[in-house]
């Protein structure tokens, strides 16, 4: 019956009408999930808007009210370390005024001690400060002094007869307690704020009751806080007690009322904002007593109608306060651009239906073409051409040919569009991985760089005071044996942060080899002396061994090598019990794939009892390969690669061993093997790091071991060999013992928050006779600078209120700041770091933990000063005794000509280590005339050296 009504049908309402119903199926069913979708949204955003407003509201109170009670705890800690005395409060006044200048948001800080004498440092917002005295001398009298700019008395503003600070319900109430605790909130008679006490008794050392100690916080910031919080369009935010004491809000409400001149605190239930009053109504009829409120409650109510969403959370902070704060916001603050774009959504679904409709009637249409279309269309298509359409009025065979025809070229169509539109998608999914990825990264780089810093900061403090005090002369030789002690285990806490940090590196593939010409054979022998006093204490044999077709002179990256061997070292002593530790070296001129056994030489290893146990004994070793890597191309030009090969490596012990089935995860981070954990020592980092550092440098690392018999690990590098020629020779270590005499008077400032990195730049500049200065954050360095106009900053990167970049940018940006060298410390590991110090106008980059031997360094390059060592050489002993010769260009002619004009080509450009190299080659050759010249650079005299190289070329 259906299909004959159907057969009667025109062929264009067969089309239309299914594909009309189809349209307003989809656009009811969009519009249907828009709006429980929009729901959800706004349910899911409030909510999370709340959570996120309250979260921070105790965060805020956390830090908050923490401070009175450490302010507390500071005047407590002067009390314990006899610095401050609870009988003699005269001493406290300007301690506590200073208190009070430091916090603004504390109304005043006092101490009361159990004779009824009575001191506090108060401050009103309007700037002026007062001492406050009650002494038991004057009948307990009240006294309020106004002070001058330096905290000292001068007038009396008021007086109290009889106020026995002793009865105030305070002091009564932390008498009380025993223990650090609060009073309540009460009205300030001077200022238009809430106030609470936060109290500390003081007992002695036999808990004889001494006094207490009080800080009083305004609660008006409190206020200010929680109104420069955006909840929504109307939302509040306001915190009450648990008796529904309103005491701070989000509106411009004060939380207390003045009735016959008195100002008192009233309920949160009679405010006089509606919002407000309505949310506590429903909080006491939901809950009856606010005490029952436990946890975080997230809740629903209407106003007029209107729905409102409410977040409650309770306060505690551990010292008897318990508060509630709620954040309520309407929903409408939310829903009222949701439903403007959902009205739009359904004009836009209407305006598509109309569409889909105007299309149905022209698709109808275009399927009823003669044949004739449909022959061209076919062929167009054939060509490539998808956009053809076959016209046909006719609604015969003919007609449902043309139709069949235009729907398979539709779907083709489509087909080809849904392909494209899957890679668009997929290559947009990529991308956002990729963003992820990198965030992610970025993320870890800034968590590593800030823990470096807040590690390598007091290890900047416990090394340098370690070397200062090495040095002195008066230590026992116990403590001398306390401070190697300090020092050894502060570098070892040192080498693990630098253990992880070259992990991280490694796996973001940001390790790069810094290639250095180095004398291998000293490289070596200052490894065996370094272990040998190790090997000594524990009765172990140490041997290094090298065949003699090993190179003296190779370029390689000698800290990466260096880190090698001394974690192979350091584990092989580590866990060797008896026998010894013997470290083979070998060269490989061929394929590394060949047996390399034919160029080692092994060494045997003497037991404690002298028997011999042969490196290359039959044992049934456990193999284990663990680098595949391929050969590292190098970059060298062709003459390099010629005199490129590979060293091998062997360091061979006799201890426990290691188990088969631990040697898979041998070079995993942070896996240990049984041995490792039993002592209870290491990381785990060490063999991860120096395989990775292998491959890096072209090489595999591998392992062989048997339990109870001993390990061997192998490893290759590339290396290349140079000529003796180019290897630098090392400088003598010298320690200096004075500034060079004749010398202006030098300024330094030092800028760190940190105290104990400033005293230790202070310890090691001040006996040298340097004039120094201190500052903790930039804003002061600023302003010792532009008064004392310093030689040098010594400048740290990372302080409050102003950083050392914006401080080293303000003062390199003026002509004054471009005289004055600007050196960083910092304590960031990062290479990136670098760049953006150097950019901001530094002239140097030094990391903590430093070497004084540095600071000295740093401080002749680029301000010229010059020292007396220990052993002073013939430089100084010169530099002293013709000093003041006068000079002409006669002295000149005698020297080569390439002397003197490496010294003129170092004066133009300002290069004092240059110059410096230049005198001490005059030197060698007139110790005279380099003593002149010495003297006129160190007076700044470079015209006079440069007009007489001039004269002495015109001579000529």
């Amino acid at each position: 019956m259906v299909s004959k009504i159907l057969d009667k049908l025109p062929l264009r309402t067969v089309l239309i009408v299914p594909f009309i119903l189809q349209i307003v199926g989809a656009v009811g069913l969009v519009g249907y999930l828009s709006f429980r979708n929009g729901q959800k949204a706004v349910n899911n955003l409030a909510s999370q808007l709340m959570n996120e407003v309250s979260l921070r509201v105790e965060q805020n109170l956390q830090v908050y009210l923490k401070t009175p009670h450490q302010i507390n705890q500071t005047k407590l800690d002067a009390v314990k370390l006899g610095l401050l005395k609870m009988e003699n409060l005269s001493a406290w006044e300007k301690y506590l005024l200073r208190q009070v200048q430091l916090y603004p948001y504390i109304n005043y800080t006092s101490v009361g001690n159990e004779n009824g004498d009575y001191r506090s440092g108060e401050q009103l917002s309007n700037g002026s400060r007062t001492i406050n005295v009650i002494e038991k001398s004057t009948g307990l009298n009240f006294y309020s002094y106004n002070t001058n700019k330096n905290g000292d008395r001068t007038t009396v503003v008021t007086v109290v007869k009889n106020f026995d600070n002793r009865q105030h319900p305070a002091y009564k109430s932390a008498v009380k307690s025993g223990q650090p605790t609060w009073s309540s909130v009460f009205v300030s008679l001077l200022e238009p704020t809430l106030i609470i006490n936060a109290l500390q008794p003081v007992y002695s050392e036999k808990y004889q009751l001494e006094g207490v100690l009080c800080a009083a916080l305004r609660l008006d910031h409190l206020g200010r806080f929680l109104n420069s919080l955006k909840v929504g369009k109307s939302g509040q935010t306001f915190i009450i007690d648990r008796q529904g004491i309103l005491l701070a809000t989000s509106t411009t409400e004060k939380p207390f009322r003045t009735k016959d001149n008195q100002k008192q605190l009233f309920k949160v239930a009679e405010s006089s904002n509606p919002f407000t009053q309505a949310t506590a109504k429903y909080l006491t009829a939901q809950f009856q007593k606010l005490d029952k409120i436990k946890k975080s409650e997230l809740l629903e109510f209407e106003i007029d109608g209107k729905r409102q969403l409410l977040k409650v959370l309770p306060f505690q902070d551990g010292k008897g306060l318990d508060w509630l704060i709620v954040v309520v916001v309407p929903e409408a603050d939310f829903t009222k651009e949701i439903n403007a774009n959902t009205r739009t959504a359904v004009l836009l679904c209407f305006a598509a239906l109309g569409v889909a409709v105007a299309i149905g009637i022209l698709t109808s249409r275009w399927v009823t073409n003669p044949i004739l279309s449909l022959n061209t269309a076919a062929k167009n298509i054939a060509k490539g051409e998808w956009d053809q359409t076959v016209e046909s009025e006719r609604s015969d065979e003919l007609g449902e040919l043309a139709k069949s025809f235009s729907s398979m070229a539709q779907q083709l169509q489509q087909s080809f569009e849904t392909l494209e539109n899957r890679v668009h998608e997929r290559t947009a999914e990529l991308a956002v991985a990729k963003d992820k990825a990198e965030v992610a990264n970025q993320a870890k780089s800034t968590f590593l760089a800030n823990m470096s810093h807040e590690l390598r900061s007091p290890l900047n403090a416990i090394l340098g005071f370690s070397q200062l005090m090495t040095r002195s002369q008066t230590l026992s030789p116990e403590h001398q044996e306390n401070i190697s002690i300090i020092s050894s285990s502060g570098e070892h806490l040192l080498t693990l942060i630098n253990n992880v940090l070259d992990l991280s590196k490694i796996e973001s593939g940001r390790t790069t080899l810094n290639h250095k010409k180095i004398d291998l054979y000293r490289l070596l022998n200052d490894l065996e002396d370094m272990f040998q006093l190790k090997a000594d204490d524990k009765h172990l044999q140490l041997v290094f061994e090298r065949s003699p077709e090993v190179p003296q002179y190779v370029e390689t990256d000698d800290l990466k090598l260096r880190q090698i061997l001394i974690n192979l070292l350091n584990n092989s002593l580590k866990f060797t019990e008896e026998g010894g530790v013997s470290v083979r070296v070998s060269k490989q001129s061929s394929g590394r794939n060949q047996n390399r056994e034919e160029k080692n030489l092994y060494l045997s290893v003497s037991l404690k009892n002298n028997r011999e146990v042969s490196a290359s004994n039959n044992l049934e070793f456990s193999q284990l390969n663990q680098s595949k890597n391929t050969i590292l191309a190098t970059q060298h030009d062709e003459a390099e690669a010629a005199s490129s090969f590979f060293l091998h490596f062997e360091v061979e012990d006799t201890g426990p061993g290691i188990a088969t089935n631990e040697l898979d995860n041998l070079f995993e981070a942070f896996v240990q093997t049984k041995t490792g954990k039993d002592s209870q020592e290491g990381t785990g980092l060490g063999l991860p790091i120096s395989r990775k550092f292998v491959e890096l440098m072209g090489g595999e690392m591998s392992v062989c071991s048997a339990v109870g018999k001993g390990t061997n690990f192998k490893f290759d590098i590339q290396v290349i060999a140079v000529d003796a020629a180019d290897i630098e020779s090392r400088k003598p270590t010298r320690n200096v013992i004075a500034l060079e005499p004749n010398q202006h008077s030098y300024r330094i400032l030092i800028v760190d928050d940190k105290p104990l990195n400033r005293q230790l730049l202070i310890k090691i500049l001040h006996p040298l006779g340097f004039e120094l200065k201190e500052a903790t954050n930039g804003q002061e360095a600023i302003e010792i600078w532009d008064s004392w106009e310093p030689h040098l900053i010594w400048m740290d990167m990372r302080m409050p209120v102003m950083d050392g970049y914006e401080a080293t940018q303000y003062i390199k940006t003026t002509i004054k700041g471009q005289a004055t060298a600007i050196i960083a410390l910092t304590a960031s590991v990062l290479e990136e770091e670098r760049a953006v110090i150097l950019s901001a106008g530094c002239d140097a980059f030094m990391r903590k933990p430093f070497r004084e031997a540095d600071i000295f360094d740093a401080m002749h390059k680029h301000i010229g000063v010059r020292y007396l060592y220990e052993d002073p050489g013939q430089g100084n002993l010169l530099g002293i005794k013709e000093g003041d010769r006068a000079m002409t260009a006669t002295d000149f002619v005698k020297l080569p000509d390439s002397l003197v004009a490496d010294l003129k080509l170092a004066i133009l450009n300002a290069d004092m280590d240059l110059i410096d190299s230049s005198i001490e080659q005059i030197r060698l050759k007139d110790a005279v005339t380099a003593g002149a010249i010495a003297n006129c650079i160190e007076n700044f005299e470079y015209d006079k050296v440069l007009k007489l190289i001039s004269q002495r070329i015109s001579n000529e």
